[in-house]
C-alpha cells in the first residue's frame, strides 16, 4: 500500500508540471469557464482523473476514508519538518478528544501563537492523518503551533457529537494554554469545509457559554446554512469535485432526520448575535457550491461590526487546500491564507 501510493504521488505530481495545453488536452475539454471565471489546467485535468473513479459516496465507508487518505497524501506535497510533533487529548463528553500538536522549527522560545484545526471531509471523512501534510503546512508558513482536533464522525456518531467534542476540546484549550505552551492572547481556530463550520461554532459557542474567544477566525470553504440551497449550489454543484449528491450524502449520515435544519449549531449563519465574534478570514473557491453561503457568513459577519477579509479563489474548486503539492493556484491560496493566519494571531 505504502508502494503504490508513492507511486501514484510522484506520477501525479510529474503528470500535473507538463504545459498547461496538454493538461487541457489530456482532459479532454477546452477550458472550463463559469460566471466569467475559469477553472484551472491543472484542477481541470485532475477532475478528469478523478471522473474515472467511483466518488465516496458510491464505496464502502471505510474505503471512502481510506481514499480520501489517499487523495491527501498524493495532493498535498512535501512532508514539512518540524521541531516536534505531539499527541494530545482534551476531556470531552463521550472520552477523550485525540490531538495533534505540531510546532515548526524556529519558532521563537516562550508562548506562542496556535491554531486550532477543525478538519473537513462532511462529518463523516476525514481524520488526522488526512491533515498531517496540511497543517504542517500552516505551521510552518504561518509560524504558529498547530492543533489538530480529532472529533467524532457519522454515521457513528450523528449529530451534535462532533459539535459536543470541538466545543469540548476548545474549553479545554483556551483554559490551559500553558500546557500547549500558547500564548493565551494569540489562539486561534480554523478549518475548511465541515471543520469551518465547526469554527464558526466554536466560536458562536464560546461566546454564548461566557468562554475565552479565540482572537481570530480562518473559515475556509464553510459549510453554514443547511437550511436551504443558494443559487451556487446548482450552477457548481455538479462537475467540481464536491456535488450535490455527495453533500446531501453527507448530511443524510450526520443530520438525523429528526434535527432542525435552522438550529444555530446546524446552520451558523442563522445566529442571531453576532456582533463581538472573533476577527475572521472567510475564504471561498469559484468553482465551489459552498460559495454563496460562505459569502453570506461573511457579509453578516461584517454587519454585525466583526472583521472580516474576504478571499476569493476563483479559479479553485473546494477541497483545494489539500492540494498544494499539484495545483500552483491551490499553493499561492494556501499562502495566502496563512499569511492572513498570521496577521490574525499576531494580537
Amino acid at each position: 500500500m505504502g508502494i503504490r501510493r508513492f507511486i501514484e504521488k510522484l506520477l501525479v505530481t510529474l503528470l500535473v508540471r507538463l504545459p498547461r495545453r496538454w493538461l487541457l488536452w489530456l482532459s479532454g475539454s477546452q477550458p472550463r469557464q463559469l460566471e466569467g471565471k475559469t477553472l484551472d489546467a491543472q484542477v481541470q485535468f485532475l477532475m478528469a482523473l478523478a471522473a474515472k473513479r467511483p466518488t465516496i459516496d458510491k464505496l464502502p465507508l471505510d474505503a471512502g476514508r481510506q481514499m480520501y487518505r489517499d487523495m491527501t497524501y498524493s495532493f498535498g506535497g512535501r512532508k514539512r519538518q518540524m521541531s516536534r510533533v505531539e499527541e494530545r487529548r482534551a476531556p470531552g463528553p463521550a472520552g477523550d478528544v485525540p490531538m495533534r500538536l505540531y510546532v515548526p522549527e524556529g519558532l521563537p522560545a516562550g508562548p506562542a501563537p496556535m491554531l486550532v484545526f477543525f478538519h473537513g471531509g462532511g462529518f463523516v471523512i476525514g481524520d488526522i492523518p488526512s491533515y498531517d501534510l496540511t497543517c504542517r503546512y500552516i505551521a510552518d508558513v504561518a509560524r504558529c503551533q498547530v492543533l489538530s482536533v480529532e472529533y467524532r464522525l457519522g454515521p457513528e456518531h450523528v449529530y451534535p457529537a462532533a459539535i459536543d467534542d470541538c466545543v469540548a476540546a476548545w474549553r479545554h484549550i483556551s483554559g490551559n494554554p500553558a500546557d500547549f505552551g500558547a500564548d493565551p492572547a494569540r489562539i486561534g481556530v480554523a478549518g475548511d469545509s465541515a471543520g469551518g463550520h465547526l469554527s464558526a461554532v466554536v466560536c458562536q459557542q464560546a461566546k454564548w457559554y461566557g468562554l475565552p474567544l479565540p482572537c481570530h477566525q480562518v473559515l475556509i470553504y464553510p459549510v453554514v446554512d443547511i437550511s436551504r440551497e443558494r443559487p451556487s449550489h446548482q450552477t457548481y454543484g455538479e462537475g467540481f469535485l464536491l456535488t450535490r449528491d455527495l453533500m446531501h450524502w453527507f448530511m443524510a449520515k450526520f443530520l438525523p432526520d429528526w434535527v432542525d435544519r435552522t438550529d444555530p449549531r446546524v446552520s451558523p449563519l442563522l445566529w442571531q448575535d453576532k456582533s463581538g465574534l472573533p476577527p475572521a478570514t472567510v475564504v471561498v473557491a469559484g468553482f465551489d457550491p459552498l460559495q454563496d453561503e460562505g459569502r453570506d457568513y461573511a457579509e453578516a459577519l461584517k454587519a454585525a461590526g466583526v472583521p472580516v477579509t474576504l478571499l476569493s479563489c476563483d479559479s479553485l474548486i473546494h477541497g483545494f487546500i489539500s492540494m498544494p503539492g499539484v495545483v500552483e493556484a491551490a499553493d499561492k491560496a494556501l499562502q495566502d491564507i496563512c499569511a492572513e493566519t498570521r496577521k490574525g494571531l499576531a494580537a
